[in-house]
């Protein structure tokens, strides 16, 4: 049992899934996910604080039973109703049938639609305490951190912020939930494919939350997904307000369609200039083969993109524009972007990409390479010009 005690009176609770292939069927999980759930014992009451995905109900419960043999928790709180969170909700109110349900107006309303549940309602507004004795928990309102529903749990006594899916990442827990037990390197690297897929739309609502809980004194962060943050605290807080803001290191990510290798060409070549001309961290993405979370990630992370897509019916190659749909989506700025393409008869690809990237808050660079056919001289000196070009961007 992945029970795990924090402080003298909080203990984690939570599950893991190491057989889900799909997070929300539609991201990978090459290390699995946990799904975070907290237990806090005070002197005249206690609190689970978040459940678990439905698939790991009866994990979760044992759990509970197991901190609680004699006795039922008195409060669950819900700081996110999503069903990866919740979907346990429905047994441990079978077991519990008392437990009286926390949260704000939006929680209670999406429990009613996802659970029909309607009974021993508690309804908190921001700000508003919990007080189980020795222990007291305020709510800090956080909408669209990513639901609009989002909130946090601050323990004050214990300087502990319960972040729901803030601070989170991809991954599963290797017997060690906090993070100075552990090697986190793995981590650090999940959380940007977990915010670029999940979060980065909502980027100006993370920092809004942020802003909110800075004057906080915190000792543990308690996310819904991944370690529990403690000495390593300050980097996740630096890394989330990066990824918040689009501030980004020095690299730059090519993200390349190629039906029969010509385009590939251009992305090798690109890739030796921008190396020849000191660029040390390249990651190179063929987009049929790459998963999109994998390159989103590494767009999230770098400063310069460089799109390069065959023209495919007149259009831009299908995986090209899923992907540029995607960062588009998120609200991409603060980037440096090129492009680059080839064609055969009829020229559509570049022209397409770069008109939707026209009046984005990022810097379009030129030349746009582009061969016909195949690679020509003239092309190659392009190429060289974009990556120049691309250097002196980074450096700016």
């Amino acid at each position: 049992m992945n029970i795990n005690r924090i402080t003298d009176r909080v203990t984690y609770c939570g599950v893991n899934d190491r057989t889900k292939s799909l997070f929300e069927n539609l991201w990978e999980l090459p290390y699995g996910v946990s799904y975070n759930s907290y237990f806090v014992q005070g002197t005249n009451a206690t609190a689970i604080i978040d459940a678990s995905d439905s698939g790991h109900a009866a994990g979760f419960i044992d759990h509970i039973a197991e901190l609680l043999p004699d006795s039922a928790p008195d409060y669950l709180i819900i700081n996110h109703i999503e069903p990866d969170h919740s979907g346990a909700i429905p047994m441990l109110k079978s077991k519990y049938p008392n437990i009286k349900i926390v949260g704000n107006a939006k929680t209670m309303d999406m429990l009613k639609g996802f659970y029909g549940i309607e009974d021993n309602l508690m309804t908190v507004a921001d700000g508003d305490t919990i007080d189980l004795g020795d222990c007291h928990l305020r709510f800090i309102f956080t909408p669209m951190v990513h639901w609009p529903e989002t909130m946090m749990t601050y323990f004050e006594e214990e300087r502990i912020l319960f972040s729901g899916d803030a601070f989170g990442c991809f991954g599963a827990l290797n017997g060690a939930v906090v993070d100075k037990q552990m090697d986190t390197e793995i981590y650090f690297s999940e959380a940007y494919r977990y915010y670029a897929c999940i979060v980065a739309k909502y980027g100006q609502f993370v920092g809004k939350a942020f802003d909110k809980i800075a004057p906080l004194p915190m000792d543990y962060i308690c996310s819904t997904h991944g370690p529990v943050w403690h000495e390593q605290k300050p980097k996740i807080i630096e890394q989330y307000i990066k990824m918040s803001n689009w501030e980004a290191e020095k690299g730059v990510v090519i993200a390349y369609g190629s039906m029969y290798g010509n385009t590939t060409v251009i992305a090798e070549r690109l890739a030796s200039k921008l190396a020849d001309a000191g660029i040390k961290s390249i990651r190179l993405h063929d987009v049929s083969y790459t998963p999109q979370s994998r390159i989103l990630a590494d767009i999230m992370r770098f400063k310069g993109l460089i799109l390069i897509s065959p023209t495919y019916n007149a259009e831009i190659f299908p995986p090209v524009e899923s992907l540029l749909t995607a960062i588009l989506e998120r609200g991409i700025k603060n980037r440096a972007i090129g492009v680059a393409g080839s064609y055969t008869w009829g020229s559509q690809a570049i022209r397409k990409i770069a008109s939707r990237l026209e009046g984005k808050p990022v810097t379009l660079l030129q030349p746009t390479p582009q061969l016909k056919q195949a690679l020509h001289m003239s092309t190659n000196d392009d190429i060289e010009l974009l990556a120049a070009n691309m250097k002196s961007e980074l450096e700016n």
